[in-house]
């Protein structure tokens, strides 16, 4: 007897978006890793791969909170989620001007190690900024599958902060690992 074949169903965006996220990130990570050891910088290819990245990260974030079709009424907890989004630009924007230019905080440029303003209390505050406003959109839109959004952030965060580390490590040798004796990588309470 012949059986009609039924499709297959389409796999969810979020897990399409997801293997992509991984095989990009894990090239990236890759790509950073090679050209900070290499060449002591990015090259412009380089940091359009870390630009990159963060985008891509982006959908699968906006994806795991919003789902495939758009942004939806917030209906979780949003007055505690709006403030931590809005405090979380505020200080994302703040920490990256602390570097005043683009082609530093993309990591093709290195004039000196910024350890004032914000990089007193994290030696990371742009990763920790991001984070909590990604938690805050998890928050105010109550969907459990934006877990998976920030675990993917925080995992991404984790691994860049990682290289640039062995990188400022590289370059400015002692002082470097003074600061990173005095200052948390994320969060944490300063030494002294």
């Amino acid at each position: 007897p012949s059986r009609s074949l039924r499709p297959m169903p389409a796999p969810h965006p979020l897990l399409l978006l997801g293997a992509i996220f991984l095989a990009f990130a894990a090239f990236t990570l890759f790509w950073l890793r090679r050209e900070y050891a290499q060449r002591g910088r990015l090259s412009a290819f380089g940091s359009a791969l870390h630009l990159a990245v963060y985008c891509v990260n982006g959908a699968f974030v906006g994806i795991s909170i919003w789902g495939p079709v758009g942004v939806p009424p917030m209906h979780g907890a949003a007055w505690l989620g709006v403030p931590l989004m809005v405090g979380g630009l505020a200080l994302t924007v703040l920490a990256m001007d602390g570097f005043r230019q683009f082609s530093r905080w993309l990591g093709s440029a290195t004039p000196g190690l910024k350890t004032g303003g914000l990089y007193r209390y994290s030696r990371n505050p742009q990763f920790v900024a991001y984070g909590a406003l990604i938690l805050g959109a998890v928050i105010a839109w109550g969907n459990p599958l934006g877990v998976l959004g920030l675990a993917s952030y925080l995992a991404l965060a984790y691994a860049v902060a990682r290289i640039e580390e062995e990188h400022l490590a590289r370059i400015y040798g002692q002082d470097y690992l003074d600061y990173c004796a005095r200052v948390p990588r994320f969060v944490g309470w300063p030494g002294r």
